[in-house]
């Protein structure tokens, strides 16, 4: 991974012409240290795709510039624009899920990923409805 700063964050940004990851961290943050080897496992995965990381503490106007509340966070861009982000610990599948999916039609219409529909299962409703018809018989008839 490389490091951004103030000084070099335009140079690496208008160098850059196709996907790149950038993760804020603060150097006092434990999240951020537990999602250090989940970074470099998507940065070896991914040779084709640039990951940074910035310091927050070091860069403060970087965060306030991308909107960053909180840390861990994972701003996935293209050209000048962020596409996706996350805050907070992420799992390297979901990661890995946007950068495998960030040509989506979907996605790139609606700026998120189609979730699967999931097909209603009406067992559930069916059965307490069964239930509650059993009792209603049984009070009536057995009173």
């Amino acid at each position: 991974m490389k490091r951004i700063n103030s000084e070099n964050f335009e140079s690496i940004v208008n160098q850059e012409n196709g996907l790149f990851v950038i993760k804020f961290f603060s150097p006092t943050c434990g999240p951020c240290h537990t999602m250090t080897p989940v970074f470099e496992a998507l940065d070896q995965n991914n040779p084709q795709i640039n990951v940074y990381e910035i310091d927050t503490s070091e860069s403060p106007e970087l965060a306030a510039h991308f909107g960053v509340r909180g840390v861990p966070y994972v701003a996935y861009c293209e050209q000048r624009e962020v596409l996706y982000h996350f805050t907070g610990v992420t799992a390297l599948g979901t990661l890995q899920y946007v950068i495998d999916n960030i040509n989506d039609p979907y996605f790139r219409e609606n700026g998120e990923f189609k979730k699967p529909e999931v097909k209603k299962s009406w067992a559930f409703e069916l059965s307490i409805a069964a239930l509650i018809l059993f009792f209603t018989l049984a009070i009536i008839f057995y009173r």
